[in-house]
């Protein structure tokens, strides 16, 4: 059987900074390796979005200015249907700005609160005096359990992966989660992750998943990137049993294994 899979990337234009396109870039091109069929659309400003047409949500980050012109855009065209469809358990990919948007709020340095897009259970604030500067560097974070036994589990064959996340951020915005529901991505191990205390990395909620981490992410963590691709299929086509043909990731997994041996606390 032919797999197929629809990606929708949000915002390409306002929301590109530091590289996150290649997360896009991974999607399509493992999609491709693993024989799964995959098309790719951008939705613009100005342009409506429809539910039940994609299966993967992706969108980037970008400065204050371009993350402020999507969101009026955003619930005046795409938000009732992306909403109904992340509830519904499309997979959706929000990276440092994009992350930071998916929530109810951005609080901004003059204390003005932003609304957000409302996709996830999270709120962001400027850094307050306790935060002395930007949260940059090298993140490292062990996966979520849940995750990693249903991402350890999706490949036709056993395969020793990492539970390691790894990527590189570079925010000052604090990010909370707000319920039970929405869990951390990953505990950080190595930087800081939501917020300047360094405890977790990211934010889950059903398909929906948020990280800081740029570099860019997937390309750095080719098991998450099969983990998204994964969690499509099984929605798509209503079947648990689908596993995903092991790729060889040596060198994906190399640049992950550098990350982790050159900077772990």
């Amino acid at each position: 059987m032919q797999y197929e899979l629809a990606i929708t990337h949000l915002y390409p234009e306002n929301l590109n900074l530091y590289g996150d396109t290649g997360n896009l870039i991974a999607l399509k091109r493992r999609c491709e390796w693993l024989d799964i069929g995959c098309s790719v659309k951008n939705l613009e400003i100005g342009d409506k979005a429809n539910k039940d047409k994609t299966d993967i949500y992706f969108m980037g980050g970008g400065q204050d200015n371009d993350q402020l012109k999507v969101v009026e855009d955003f619930h005046d065209l795409k938000y009732k249907a992306i909403k109904e469809d992340t509830e519904n358990g499309v997979v959706f990919l929000g990276v440092c700005g994009g992350y930071q948007l998916m929530g109810h709020s951005f609080i901004m340095g003059d204390g003005k609160s932003t609304r957000g897009l409302g996709i996830i259970n999270i709120d962001t604030k400027a850094p307050g005096k306790e935060v002395k500067e930007r949260c940059i560097g090298n993140l490292i974070g062990e996966i979520n359990e849940q995750t990693y036994f249903e991402m350890s589990r999706m490949y036709d064959q056993d395969r020793d992966l990492p539970r390691t996340l790894v990527g590189f951020e570079n925010h000052s915005g604090q990010t909370t989660l707000n319920d039970e529901q929405v869990k951390p991505l990953a505990q950080t191990l190595s930087g800081f992750g939501n917020t300047h205390n360094g405890k977790t990395e990211g934010a889950r909620y059903k398909n929906v998943f948020g990280s800081y981490m740029h570099g860019s992410f997937l390309p750095k963590n080719p098991h998450m990137a099969d983990y998204l691709i994964w969690l499509a299929l099984i929605r798509k086509y209503n079947d648990r049993s689908i596993k995903l043909p092991s790729l060889d990731d040596s060198i994906e997994f190399e640049a992950h294994s550098y990350i982790v041996d050159n900077y772990a606390a």
